[in-house]
């Protein structure tokens, strides 16, 4: 019997770090000495992109000709799939080739992503990522766009998830990541209706106060009444905290980082792609000369849905096809620069989303703001099914992988 296989996001990272190994200098023409013809890596990962949301995997309506160009000059992989239908540990298993739940990026509690900023947990020190194994390899790494892996430990400044602590030399993007909250009147995924917030702090302060006056009341506490509004005004104090922390999310966790500086905040959703592909395209152009390894993770097509403006309106599909047919832009001006700087032959490219599209996201207006998993059932968060994990990758590496194959195991 014939044993059914499927392309994990890990089998890539086990790739690249096999290829990176075993692959020697060859010899070069003229003068006889070496050629440094290790391979250079260019990654993609898209955020929330469905299984139906790419025109080479069945979509007719949202055009993707760029990321349709890459699996028609290389490889398309039908069974590929994430090692979680959400992010963060989606993301670690890609950057380790482990399942996330060995680095204790896998928890099973209601929060399966990183929240906030300042949140102690990410990917621990002593994981290897594919990057680690690369630079020690005599590669320049680099990553832009989005992180979601953690940035501190015990202080804001130690740094000890960043991922120049995991083999980058260079960062710049997002170290969390895009929420809906980073947009502007677009809704919110942390905190509930300004009216809701207000009768829910009511609420609690009244249930406090007569709490403590019961105890009281019945002996069951004994203080003066300076004590008594001291401990009412810290918890009073407390819950306020931490109603201005969830209203002040946007400032406090939707920041731009230039390595472990930030540049921006909170930033501006609306200019992020253009910003990024700029920035990957100088790195290849800096980077020509030597072998390199960019992972570009853009923050599309996960909420907040924002583009700029000569892609506003142009799709079929609304924000969310608007945003799709921007990602793409995006990958197709980092691959031409590829051919104009005559690195095509020797870069093995890579592209794939980080879980299945978000089918149940629908905005405050009634408009549909997630992605379409074709025949797949279930999506984003739903690990259960397979919508959730089955992801649509595409392969490249001219001379090395059969152009217009595609891989159904």
């Amino acid at each position: 019997m014939k044993h059914d296989r499927s392309w994990t996001t890990m089998s890539t990272a086990v790739l690249v770090l096999m290829l990176a190994s075993c692959l020697e200098p060859s010899l070069g023409e003229g003068d006889g000495g070496k050629v440094d013809t290790k391979p250079n890596f260019l990654l993609f990962m898209v955020d929330d992109l469905g299984m139906g949301d790419v025109g080479c995997f069945g979509n007719t309506s949202i055009r993707t000709p760029n990321i349709d160009r890459i699996a028609k000059n290389g490889v398309k992989l039908t069974q590929h799939l994430a090692a979680s239908a959400v992010c963060t540990p989606s993301r670690a298993a890609f950057l380790t080739g482990r399942y996330p739940i060995r680095s204790g990026m896998a928890p099973s509690g209601q929060m399966r992503v990183i929240p906030f900023l300042a949140s102690p947990g990410g990917l621990p020190a002593n994981e290897t990522t594919f990057a680690t194994i690369l630079k020690q390899a005599g590669y320049d790494t680099a990553l832009v766009g989005k992180w979601h892996q953690g940035v501190s430990c015990s202080n804001r400044n130690d740094f000890c998830h960043h991922p120049l602590n995991h083999g980058f030399n260079h960062f710049y993007g997002l170290p969390l990541g895009n929420v809906r909250d980073c947009g502007i009147n677009v809704g919110t995924v942390m905190r509930t209706k300004p009216a809701e917030q207000v009768i829910s702090i009511v609420i609690a302060i009244t249930v406090l106060l007569l709490s403590v006056a019961f105890l009281k009341l019945y002996g069951v506490v004994y203080y003066n009444w300076r004590s008594y509004c001291n401990f009412v005004g810290l918890w009073v104090g407390l819950i306020l905290l931490g109603f201005f922390f969830l209203r002040s999310f946007r400032t406090l966790n939707c920041v731009l980082m230039r390595n472990k500086d930030v540049v921006e905040q909170p930033f501006n959703l609306e200019t992020l792609t253009p910003r990024f592909t700029e920035e990957a395209v100088a790195f290849l152009r800096e980077r020509k000369d030597v072998p390199f390894l960019l992972y570009v993770a853009y923050s599309k097509v996960h909420t907040a849905l924002a583009t700029a403006e000569r892609f506003r309106g142009k799709s079929q599909h609304g924000s969310y096809g608007d945003n799709v047919e921007e990602m793409d832009w995006s990958v197709g001006e980092i691959m031409k620069t590829l051919d104009e700087l005559g690195l095509t032959e020797n870069t093995f490219v890579y592209l794939s989303s980080d879980n299945g599209g978000h089918i149940e996201e629908v905005s405050a207006k009634g408009e549909v703001h997630g992605g379409w998993n074709g025949i797949y059932k279930g999506g984003k968060a739903q690990g259960g099914m397979e919508g959730g994990i089955r992801v649509p990758t595409v392969l490249q590496w001219p001379g090395k992988l059969p152009a217009g194959s595609q891989i159904s195991e």
